[in-house]
């Protein structure tokens, strides 16, 4: 699969995502940035098991794309641990878990109607959008952010309408959780 990611993960109090998805997530969840040498998550982990955690990202993922109403070919990859780097850097006791993919080449439908059906469906189902507007590259692409306090999860989906090349337009889409702990004997990494 290729990496749709838009630049590092940093890890926050609340969840990880890539640093343009935390911004304007930060601002209205209450969270902080942790640096990854110091400092606690401020919250208690979750000691959940890993596949429960990745399916649900799964599921997210899942229900991103059939709120957006389109179809077309979707990246075949699936919801992966890493790691919480507030705690564990090295990977051995907390994990966090992220799934970017996303979605091009439609058959039905139209990118701009999948961004305004996520737009709509998004708060109907719990998740609060923190950013709607275009991104801050040079490309100014649609970009939405939303969290789901309840879940503890954040999205940021981005219409790649403006790429260089022939490259086609896509929508990305990269789910990520909070920090979770491992149960004891669980091998990460």
């Amino acid at each position: 699969m290729s990496e749709l990611r838009s630049g590092p993960v940093v890890t926050a109090r609340c969840f990880s995502l890539p640093i343009a998805a935390l911004a304007a997530a930060l601002i209205l969840t209450g969270c902080s940035l942790v640096n990854s040498d110091s400092g606690k998550l401020g919250y208690e982990p979750e000691v959940r098991a890993v596949e429960p955690a990745e399916d649900e990202v799964n599921a997210i993922s899942s229900q991103l794309l059939d709120w957006m109403g389109v179809k077309g070919k979707v990246t075949e990859s699936g919801a992966m641990a890493g790691t919480c780097d507030a705690v564990d850097p090295d990977f051995q006791t907390h994990y966090s878990v992220e799934h970017p993919w996303s979605v091009y080449d439609l058959t039905s439908g139209t990118f701009e109607q999948a961004m305004q059906n996520l737009r709509e469906k998004l708060p109907q189902n719990g998740w609060e959008i923190t950013s709607d507007g275009l991104t801050k590259s040079q490309a100014r692409n649609p970009e939405i952010v939303a969290v789901n306090r309840e879940t503890h999860h954040g999205v940021r989906i981005e219409w790649a309408r403006s790429r260089s090349g022939k490259l086609p337009k896509l929508i990305t889409v990269d789910v990520g959780s909070r920090c979770y702990k491992a149960p004891k004997g669980t091998k990460l990494g």
